[in-house]
């Protein structure tokens, strides 16, 4: 019978096998390679303002309207004809100052009357004076001589009041208006010929709201602001209502304004401020605030990270909110991109202003 060997084959087998195994055993006690850590997060960028102080001023404000600081109609006391006008439209006149002559011509008639009855008198008064000397007139007639010169000279007194009446003059230095009537116009009492306002100095009444009573006080300083004009006004407050619309439940003002130049005219509207307290503090952008119910919070740049501080807010100005505690002039306020930001997070200033 034929048979097969196989311990040859084994023979060679066995080293091979012996050399892998050991092979396996050597990598399997290797550690194994360590894995690529993973990259860190990028600092998130933001935008920061170094924090300053500057005034802030508490101000109230309200809509008021001009008035001249003396202001009238011209018009007439009695019934009677224009005879000439001595005024043009717009002409600067000074107190006393003749505008309107009215017919007056039989006044003027009794008044030259009452004059010479006046000089009779007195001269009958002489002649009788020189008679009770030598004792040959009686002190009676020369009482009743006295009595008429009397009644003379408040006849003539009476004239002129008339005349005076026939003759308007300015009671003030201003501005005349436009004239409404022309020579030969038949006056009535009270019929308005022109107006005239003194515009030196102007009046501005407003009303504030009487719980802020406290923060009022002669002399005090306002703003008014006319869009007409484009520009701003100073003055101060030269009276205080002694009473509170119960209606409105608020207080009238009066305030003076200087109108050197003439700009301002009676019946414009202005925009008044009224500056109740200033003081200094810090004034944030509303964007860097994030507030929580009664809460509020801001995010600041400490050692390039991100620090979140709770703060307590005062008066509010158009974009922008005081900052009554919790921060401190020079520290980094982050204004713009706090919408991700985490305590302790890296981030990185794009902008300083």
């Amino acid at each position: 019978m034929f048979g097969v060997d196989y311990s040859h084959s084994f023979k060679s087998i066995l080293p091979y096998s012996s050399v892998c195994l050991l092979s396996l055993s050597i990598l399997a006690c290797q550690p194994a390679p360590e894995a690529a850590a993973p990259k860190g997060r990028p600092p998130t960028p933001v935008k920061v303002q170094t924090l300053q102080t500057e005034l802030i001023q508490t101000r109230l404000q309200a809509l008021g309207s001009l008035l001249a600081r003396e202001s009238v109609d011209i018009s007439s006391s009695v019934t009677e004809k224009i005879q000439s006008l001595h005024f043009d439209d717009g002409q600067t006149v000074k107190s006393g100052d003749l505008l309107v002559t009215l017919e007056q011509a039989e006044e003027a008639a009794q008044l030259k009357s009452a004059r010479a009855d006046l000089a009779e008198h007195e001269r009958e008064l002489q002649r009788l004076k020189g008679l009770l000397a030598k004792q040959s007139a009686a002190q009676t007639e020369y009482d009743q001589r006295q009595t008429s010169k009397l009644r003379a000279e408040s006849k003539i007194a009476e004239i002129s009041a008339l005349l005076n009446e026939r003759s308007i003059r300015a009671p003030f230095s201003g501005v005349v208006g436009l004239r409404e009537l022309s020579p030969g116009a038949l006056l009535s009492p009270g019929t308005r010929i022109t107006s005239l306002d003194d515009l030196s100095v102007m009046r501005l009444d407003f009303y504030i709201p009487s719980l802020n009573i406290k923060a009022l006080a002669l002399g005090q300083e306002i703003i008014a602001r006319s869009d007409a004009l484009n520009e701003d006004f100073s003055g101060h407050i030269s009276a205080i209502d002694s009473r509170v619309d119960p209606i409105k439940r608020s207080l009238k003002i009066r305030a003076l304004i200087p109108n050197a130049d003439g700009h301002l005219k009676p019946g414009m509207l202005m925009q008044v401020v009224l500056i109740t307290s200033e003081r200094e503090g810090i004034l944030i952008p509303e964007s860097a605030l994030l507030s929580e119910q009664l809460h509020h919070y801001v995010w600041l740049l400490s050692d390039g990270k991100a620090e979140q501080r709770q703060v307590e807010l005062g008066v509010r100005k158009p974009g922008f909110v005081e900052i009554r505690s919790g921060l401190s002039a020079g520290e980094q306020l982050i204004y713009e991109g706090i919408g991700n930001l985490q305590a302790g997070m890296a981030v990185a200033p794009q902008g300083n202003k």
